[in-house]
């Protein structure tokens, strides 16, 4: 039988069961075409490469800048926004800053915008404060590193101490706000300064600053500070006892039902207790 011959036998035979299969194939495309698809999303969480900072370490071969350039250009262009919410340094951006510092511990920029953006965009914390803190060994007395990682630790992490190391060696700097010298004086108040301490520092701050916002801050500080003290006293051992009897403006201390208060109201001098949404922002009240 000739190939023509065979063709024609065959075609004729299974035509029905050509037809059906050409009929499902264009079904399929037209349901294919009309049925809505899931959405399937993957983060850059699952997806992120990222290999042992030693293993890049030893294949570098004495080119740690081009490969710290590369990473560096390529975490730039892979960063995603979505917000870090473990806290077991696990965050793929982390492990990309941290790799570039072993790299080139003196690339400044990584540890700036690194900790910005791990601590604002990521909400990484932890990952954060490990990168102000190799920034921190690189650059001692850089005002930004400090002053972003005072803040990071006092208000999200409560690390008081730390914070008042990095806080410390800015209070002085041109670029540190009015504000700083308040945030100070309650860390050391609340890592373990004495009220009378705390009111000789904030008296010295007081008396030798020229901002006048600074000053009436201060002030409210010290009446409280003082108010503290002095009814903490009346009220602990009596109006018997050598407690001042008059607070700072000279007006007498008001004993009503059996406690001591002081002629008008006052905020105690410490570092409030913040919600989860308030640790996020700037304590106001220090910037009036």
């Amino acid at each position: 039988m000739s190939t023509k011959a065979f063709s024609k036998n065959y075609f004729s035979r299974h035509r029905l069961l050509l037809v059906g299969g050409f009929a499902l194939i264009v079904t399929a495309g037209w349901v294919n075409l009309q049925t809505e698809k899931p959405l399937i999303h993957v983060t850059k969480q699952e997806t992120a490469l990222n290999v042992d900072q030693n293993l890049v370490l030893l294949m570098s071969g004495g080119h740690k800048r081009l490969i710290t350039d590369l990473l560096w250009i390529q975490t730039l262009i892979e960063s995603d926004l979505e917000h870090y919410t473990k806290r077991d340094l696990g965050n793929w951006l982390f492990h990309r800053f941290n790799t570039i510092a072993s790299l080139d511990p003196q690339f400044y920029q990584n540890y700036l915008y690194g900790g910005l953006f791990l601590g604002i965009v990521k909400d990484d914390l932890e990952g954060a404060d490990v990168i102000y803190e190799k920034g921190l060994a690189a650059f001692p007395d850089d005002f930004s590193l400090n002053y972003n990682a005072g803040f990071l630790r006092y208000f999200e992490l409560g690390k008081m101490e730390e914070a008042l190391v990095s806080l410390q060696k800015i209070r002085n700097h041109p670029r540190a706000p009015v504000f700083i010298h308040s945030i100070i004086n309650k860390l050391l108040l609340a890592t373990g300064t004495g009220l009378e301490e705390v009111f000789g520092l904030v008296l010295f701050n007081y008396n030798t600053s020229r901002d006048e916002t600074l000053k009436k801050r201060l002030k409210r500080d010290l009446y409280a500070i003082r108010s503290q003290i002095d009814l903490e006293c009346l009220n602990n051992q009596g109006a018997s006892a050598a407690c001042a009897r008059k607070d700072l403006n000279g007006d007498p201390y008001v004993y009503r039902s059996g406690v001591w208060h002081s002629p008008k109201p006052f905020l105690p001098y410490r570092i409030l207790k913040r919600s989860k949404k308030s640790q996020r922002l700037m304590e106001v009240d220090t910037m009036k």
